[in-house]
């Protein structure tokens, strides 16, 4: 009897490209997008904004401002709170102004964030001023800081891969549909919003890992929200369905190939040789259906969106099936021995 087991599919043969080089963000690019976040109250450009953020990792440096910079991490964000204030008041304005401006001279340090809404030191505002680094003042805690920080940056250095195809939330389900140009992904798309699932990217898809292992999708915002439709052209899908149609990213849990049909291709059908897909480490359900003129692949979708939450809770039909198949056989098996005997 045959066996069954899981069957790696290359990504290669799947994606448009490679994991995208962390090249990194620049200080105005993250203090606007987390103004809101860090709850911002001034900032202080000092002509820096062009300055670069190279990692994830942010700094406290307390110890260089005591003075040891043998290990001063001066390639990463410096946020000063409590601890670093309260112990720079008791220095003189003098020592003060020896510390940043040794900190200040390391090439490579993005920016300064004052944590707790306090004032930063005047030595730091024109040690940052005469070498252009920036500062800024955030309302909140100190730990929050960094952990909003941390969080917007392993999600701007997280790998990368573009995709061609949809990415729909159907059921929950997070569902990347790939194939051949003009097989049928945007209509296949565009049914199941009909039927009341939501789109996330039409045409091209980025997938990015998190730091916990999770795959998220997305599209870029010039495309976001719109799908397009050989022979209708580009249609707005929330102007069309409303809001509840389109979602801004989602998981990726199920990955779902459309091809024609090759009638040389054996393809599977009792649903026990399970095939995944290793995205940036991830190992992803992979599925392939064939199509023909006529077919309602839309409908397999949802089928398959289902069936994959079903084995989530731990129910798998084609085992299921095949457990009380082989049962029946040895059953039989036994009986026709006995038979004999």
């Amino acid at each position: 009897m045959a066996k069954h087991g899981r069957r790696a599919v290359n990504v290669d043969e799947l994606s448009l490209g490679g994991t995208k080089p962390p090249v990194g963000v620049t200080v105005g690019e993250m203090l606007a997008e987390m103004h809101g976040p860090l709850k911002l109250s001034a900032v202080e450009d000092n002509g820096g904004f062009d300055r670069r953020v190279r990692g994830t990792e942010i700094n406290r440096p307390a110890l260089a401002l005591a003075g040891y910079f043998d290990r001063f991490a001066h390639r990463q964000i410096q946020v000063l709170g409590m601890t670093e204030l309260s112990y720079l008041s008791s220095l003189t304005e003098q020592r003060r102004s020896e510390v940043f401006n040794k900190i200040t001279s390391r090439e490579g340090l993005p920016c300064f964030i004052v944590a707790r809404g306090r004032r930063p030191p005047p030595a730091l505002k024109v040690a940052a001023r005469n070498r252009g680094i920036p500062v800024a003042l955030s309302r909140r805690r100190t730990t929050d800081v960094i952990a909003i920080l941390s969080d917007y940056l392993r999600d701007k250095f997280a790998p990368r891969l573009t995709f061609h195809g949809d990415l729909l939330d159907v059921y929950g389900v997070g569902v990347l549909i790939l194939g051949p140009a003009a097989v049928g992904k945007s209509e296949c798309a565009l049914d199941l919003v009909v039927r009341g699932h939501r789109i996330v990217a039409d045409d091209v898809v980025y997938v990015r890992r998190r730091i916990t292992g999770e795959l998220v999708g997305d599209t870029r915002e010039t495309i976001r929200e719109h799908i397009e439709i050989r022979g209708l052209g580009v249609l707005n899908v929330k102007q069309l369905f409303g809001v509840r149609a389109v979602r801004k990213s989602k998981n990726v849990e199920l990955v779902v190939k459309i091809e024609l049909l090759d009638p040389d291709v054996e393809y599977d059908r009792t649903g026990l040789d399970r095939q995944v897909v290793n995205i940036l480490g991830v190992e992803a359900p992979f599925i392939v259906i064939p199509v023909v003129p006529g077919k309602n692949v839309s409908s397999l979708i949802e089928v398959a969106a289902l069936d994959y939450l079903l084995k989530r809770y731990g129910f798998d039909s084609a085992r299921t099936f095949d457990e009380k198949l082989r049962a029946l056989i040895e059953m039989n098996y036994s009986a026709s021995k006995k038979g004999k005997l």
